[in-house]
């Protein structure tokens, strides 16, 4: 039984700030201050917009849908959920991804509708002004692509009688509502500032990154989905190329800027990527979520430590076997372990880690594998024992070849499949994770990059290879592979792509939006068994059992299959008006 009891009462406060100097979010809420304080001063206004800002869905760590441990990564082909008590087949079902809260947007309108009134300089009132803009595109951003068309409520709606239908505004197209986007975010370039001095705030850089992000999502619909419900879902296909433009534009400004570069600080590629995750204000930061525990913390290191690691819950996020091959090897060459010789036999390692040697370093720091160091200690994945041909394994605390505790036949860290919470694929997420605390609940502080510029390099790749502009896409792409320590490419394609968005981007809650927006979902996770990859130490009397030999099974992960019915590309719209119409097929 979990012990969730002590933890109920505690509150996450979410806060969002920038890698700069000073706390600009420490500021009263909006809801303490009253108008003629909060628009009587510049200290009042950012008082004011801490609201502003602490309303921004960032989709971070703490973003988890059906239950605990619930990161989107595990409804994906990127990982499992390892609880058995949880749904055992992780469906994706509709309102998993829900966002519908107007709430913020009204907020923001209230603001922009009384700043030009506020005891302040133009100047002043021209930088938040601009802030509000982005912070309304991004709400806008999230609800567009979970539901396409929605409400375009601009104003501060009041209710004056009896009839509420002047209340009930329709939904706009899809397209209308990516190019609002469009028009907030060029209203926030203009007139934000290149470097922002105080933490908290957005920079030019920050809009530009949106943009380049909702236009890459935009030119997805109009190119893979379908035109429905006349233009509430979907885009026509003949806008693809401007939002591709549009996407490609944003990102090469950031890049032809110079300001933000790819992290590059260690000659050690694995520890170099491992560090830029866990490493504040650092150069690929364009935006970024700051946590400090307890108030402002989070808890992914509790919900994901391996399971001889963690304090309570811990080997949430397990790695498929799929995913972990998705890496290529340092040459350029696909990334399929080598498990099984030609006639199918297991290849004996004198190491289990050899089985992954020379494989891209960005692996190394996204995944724990069998027997990696953590913490001070191994991560010990063994699935049993075989001697003279014949396999064992039992549970966690039995011994061979007697029980007397001196050997373990399963790891320490599992796997083990029924109601046990240790790896159901023999690997767990490193991504993100403390390597030198255990944390309990709400202690984590590693930060959450919003966007990064090696995001910023993939949507140009996109773009660039949709508009067949592709030595564009080859450089973006190689600048990527360089940094990581991988080979780089003679030619690239849409796949390559797409395959290095994958990777880098792993378990940074992109990859459930990604397949979406292609329309390759339901291919991906319709009827899919992900696969486990489990070490076996081989039996030798007389021998320490640090200097045996290992060898690996390749089995079907203990979950079952995925599904992803076509409708949902979109989420269903909330029926609390009942004039909405609905998403097709709900």
């Amino acid at each position: 039984m979990k012990t969730l009891n002590k933890y109920v009462c505690l509150l996450i406060i979410i806060c969002l700030v920038t890698a700069c100097k000073k706390d600009f979010l420490d500021k009263k809420p909006q809801d303490l201050i009253p108008d003629d304080v909060a628009y009587g001063s510049e200290s009042g206004l950012a008082a004011l917009t801490v609201t502003l800002y602490n309303d921004i869905n960032t989709e971070d760590f703490n973003y988890q849908i059906g239950s605990e441990g619930g990161f989107p990564s595990t409804v994906t082909d990127e990982a499992l959920r390892s609880y058995p008590w949880g749904a055992p087949n992780d469906p994706v079902v509709g309102n998993w991804f829900g966002d519908w809260d107007y709430g913020r947007i009204r907020r923001v309108n209230d603001f922009l509708e009384k700043i030009d009134n506020a005891k302040v300089t133009d100047d002043i009132k021209k930088r938040y002004k601009a802030e509000a803009h982005f912070i309304r595109a991004f709400h806008y951003f999230n609800l567009v692509k979970r539901y396409g068309g929605v409400p375009l409520i601009t104003t501060v709606q009041q209710f004056t009688g009896d009839n509420i239908s002047q209340l009930q505004v329709q939904r706009n197209k899809e397209q209308e509502i990516y190019d609002f986007i469009d028009k907030e975010l060029a209203l926030a370039i203009a007139d934000l500032p290149e470097i922002s001095v105080e933490q908290g705030r957005i920079n030019k850089y920050g809009a530009l990154a949106l943009e380049s992000r909702a236009m890459l999502y935009a030119a997805s619909s109009a190119k893979y989905a379908t035109l429905q419900l006349n233009g509430l879902v979907g885009i026509p296909a003949s806008l693809a190329n401007t939002y591709w433009q549009k996407s490609l534009d944003a990102a090469k400004t950031i890049i032809d800027q110079g300001m933000y570069h790819l992290y590059d600080s260690n000659p050690n590629k694995a520890a170099n990527f491992q560090q830029l995750f866990l490493t504040p204000g650092n150069a690929e930061a364009i935006f970024t979520k700051y946590f400090k525990a307890p108030a402002v913390s989070h808890a992914f290191d509790f919900y994901n430590a391996p399971q001889s690691f963690k304090v309570d819950y811990g080997c949430v996020t397990n790695p498929t076997l799929e995913m972990v091959e998705e890496f290529e090897y340092r040459d350029g060459s696909p990334g399929k372990l080598k498990v099984y010789d030609n006639v199918g036999n297991p290849i004996v390692y004198n190491r289990p880690q050899d089985l992954f040697a020379n494989k891209d370093p960005r692996m190394f720091a996204t995944i724990l594998t069998p027997f990696d160091s953590w913490q001070g200690g191994i991560v010990e994945i063994r699935k049993g024992v075989i001697d003279g041909g014949y396999k064992t394994t039992e549970d966690l605390w039995q011994g061979y070849p007697t029980n007397d505790n001196s050997f373990k036949i399963v790891g320490k860290d599992g796997p083990i499949a029924g109601s046990n919470d240790p790896t159901k694929t023999g690997f767990y997420i490193k991504k993100f994770m403390d390597p030198n605390n255990r944390l309990d609940w709400g202690l984590s502080q590693t930060p959450w990059m919003v966007f990064r510029y090696g995001e910023v390099l993939l949507n140009y790749a996109e773009a660039a290879i949709e508009l067949g502009q592709i030595g564009e896409a080859l450089n973006a792409i190689n600048q990527i592979r360089d940094r990581a320590g991988i080979a780089t490419l003679g030619s690239v394609t849409r796949d390559i792509v797409r395959h290095e968005r994958k990777v880098e981007l792993a378990f940074e809650n992109h990859r459930i939006w990604d397949i979406r927006r292609w329309r390759i979902a339901s291919t991906i996770l319709n009827n899919t068994q992900f696969h486990a990859l489990y070490p076996w130490i081989i039996w030798q009397n007389g021998v320490d059992p640090s200097q045996m030999k290992y060898s690996f099974t390749i089995v079907v992960a203990p979950k079952n299959s995925r599904t992803f019915p076509e409708r949902l590309y979109y989420e269903p719209v909330p029926q609390g008006n009942p004039t909405y119409v609905q998403n097709p097929l709900y």
